[in-house]
């Protein structure tokens, strides 16, 4: 992601409703394998659009509503999904003999802040592609509201991040926002007051990535050049997982001394990005008068609405010359505090642990990807990443439907405790999902 630099306020963000476009749709489904393609990305998804083809046939005959809630681990997944929902499961129900009724029509909800960096094209797709724009930040009824009432009535499927924001990992998943669960019963007791016999399922979908042919090769050629433009010296050359340590150490060395933060080299390095981390987040807590509370995740995006606040603002054209120099200055600090933000986001999934529990290629090859965009974001410019690792494989699978519209009674005696208990079953499933991925060979292949 590209850093921003934010010199004067600018107008506030306006809603960006859904304009949902069966063209533009038409032409991003017969563009999607080109872009698998130049990505060299094999998609395995037959298995997932087997398991979804009677979910959609009980959706599009007016059985059942779906919610369906996806992994996140990589800014491709809506790509990958698009093409699992618009081309891989219409044609496994052809080849089934149960062909769909009717194409099948999406609402998924999207981060406001993704046109800020992508684009307005971007934002344009978004927008014709169903999307319903949230800011995550905040509590934003109108987006919340769009998505309950599109869930209860059901003509779309309603698809959903439960991690809120890609962890680039796909072997540990962020802590599941309470919100997914929250949104489901709104539309149960919604489908309940409306009289409407239709179940509703909240349907699980891992999501992992893999190189095809694993080359150590050139993840040691991405360490030696990490550790020459740290000025790192690898003491065991063949201890890979000790390189890469020592790449991080010299990495959060430099950031605590940005930050003034007392270094300490014989703390774990664990301890040492977590100190990073709290540090950063309470600076820029402290700077905006926020509360810290909650996940890291929450603690973020209540930054990152408190930064935007202050950048995008409302009737700017009629300050005053002073009081408009004041709030261009008030929009330099705040772009300041998100860019710390995003710097401890980028810390997130950094630790060595990833690597010690299973010390595969494909962990050690995501960490050096998250270590070389945590320094392409330091020094504004992307980090060139090669040699490349070569083609990836990205496997789709769907777990057991979670039925909702069964527990209305529990939710009605406890709503706090409903709503737990969902979560914890969707974390279980995406969870059991992420382990089991690579075990079943997709149909038609040899096991």
């Amino acid at each position: 992601m590209p850093r921003a630099s934010i010199q004067t306020a600018r107008p506030a963000l306006r809603r960006l409703p859904t304009r949902p476009s069966r063209v533009v749709q038409a032409v991003l489904q017969q563009l999607l394998p080109l872009v698998f393609l130049g990505q060299r990305l094999q998609l395995q998804n037959s298995t997932a659009a087997q398991r979804l083809v009677a979910e959609f046939l009980a959706q599009q005959n007016g059985e059942r509503n779906l919610l369906i809630a996806f992994r996140h681990p990589s800014p491709r997944d809506p790509l990958v999904l698009a093409d699992l929902f618009w081309s891989c499961v219409p044609r496994m129900a052809g080849r089934l003999g149960h062909p769909l009724p009717r194409r099948v029509s999406l609402r998924f909800l999207y981060d406001r802040g993704i046109p800020l960096w992508a684009g307005p094209v971007i934002g344009w797709l978004l927008q014709r592609s169903g999307g319903i724009a949230i800011h995550r930040g905040r509590l934003d009824r109108p987006a919340l509201n769009q998505a309950r009432e599109a869930l209860a009535q059901g003509r779309q499927a309603l698809v959903v991040a439960p991690e809120g924001a890609t962890n680039n990992l796909s072997g540990e998943m962020a802590p599941l926002e309470p919100g997914v669960a929250q949104l489901a019963f709104w539309a149960a007791e919604d489908m309940a007051r409306n009289q409407d016999p239709r179940s509703l399922h909240v349907i699980p979908v891992g999501i992992r990535y893999s190189w095809r042919r694993p080359n150590w090769t050139v993840l040691d050629a991405r360490l030696q050049a990490l550790e020459q433009h740290l000025g790192v010296q690898a003491v065991v050359p063949e201890d890979r997982r000790e390189r890469l340590l020592c790449i991080g150490a010299a990495l959060i060395t430099a950031l605590e001394q940005l930050e003034r933060l007392k270094a300490n080299p014989e703390q774990p390095l664990a301890d040492r990005i977590e100190n990073y981390r709290l540090h950063g987040l309470q600076k820029a807590e402290s700077h905006f008068g926020l509360r810290a509370s909650g996940t890291l995740q929450e603690r973020c995006r209540r930054i990152e609405q408190a930064a935007w606040d202050r950048i995008y603002r409302e009737n700017l054209e009629q300050l005053p010359p002073l009081e408009r120099s004041l709030v261009d200055w008030e929009a330099r600090e705040a772009d300041l505090q998100l860019t710390r933000m995003r710097l401890v986001e980028h810390f997130t999934s950094v630790s060595g642990h990833y690597i010690t529990d299973q010390p595969e290629f494909d962990r050690f090859a995501e960490m050096v990807q998250l270590v070389e965009e945590a320094i392409g974001w330091i020094e504004d410019r992307p980090w060139s990443g090669s040699p490349c690792f070569g083609p990836q494989r990205v496997e789709l699978s769907v777990g057991e439907a979670i039925p909702v519209d069964q527990r209305r009674d529990d939710y009605r005696r406890d709503r706090r405790r409903a709503v737990q208990t969902l979560m914890s079953e969707l974390d279980a499933e995406l969870e059991r999902l992420m382990r089991s991925t690579g075990t079943t060979p997709e149909i038609g292949e040899p096991p």
